[in-house]
């Protein structure tokens, strides 16, 4: 798991529940996804200079898809949709095995599948 930066901890402890963990971090172009055990955070960099529009938030339940765009040389798209809304995220080849894992680990949830051993 990726570490998170000072300023995305900062931002994160206005948004998490005290008892919500955080369960996987992904690093992304401009920003840094968080799951943690209820919802997907979107964390803008620069957040603590825009601390209304930094952090997105959705709760991980059916109403939430994440689809990963094909990678196109060296960078790729991730779409969060929910309620007819879509967040772009991009990544580059550097983060796509943090966002693999994170869309993987999220669908999971989404879908109560089992984790293969």
């Amino acid at each position: 798991m990726n570490r998170l930066s000072e300023d995305v901890r900062a931002a994160l402890t206005s948004v998490l529940a005290p008892s919500e963990q955080v369960a996987l971090v992904a690093p992304a172009v401009g920003c840094t996804l968080v799951l943690t055990d209820r919802q997907l955070l979107l964390v803008r960099e620069g957040v603590a200079y825009r601390p209304r529009s930094g952090v997105r938030a959705w709760v991980v339940d059916r109403s939430l898809s994440v689809r990963l765009a094909p990678l196109r040389k060296t960078s790729g798209q991730l779409a969060i949709e929910c309620c007819r809304r879509t967040t772009s995220v991009f990544y580059t080849l550097e983060h796509k095995l943090a966002i693999d894992q994170l869309v993987e680990e999220t669908r999971r949830r989404i879908y109560g599948e089992a984790r293969p051993d």
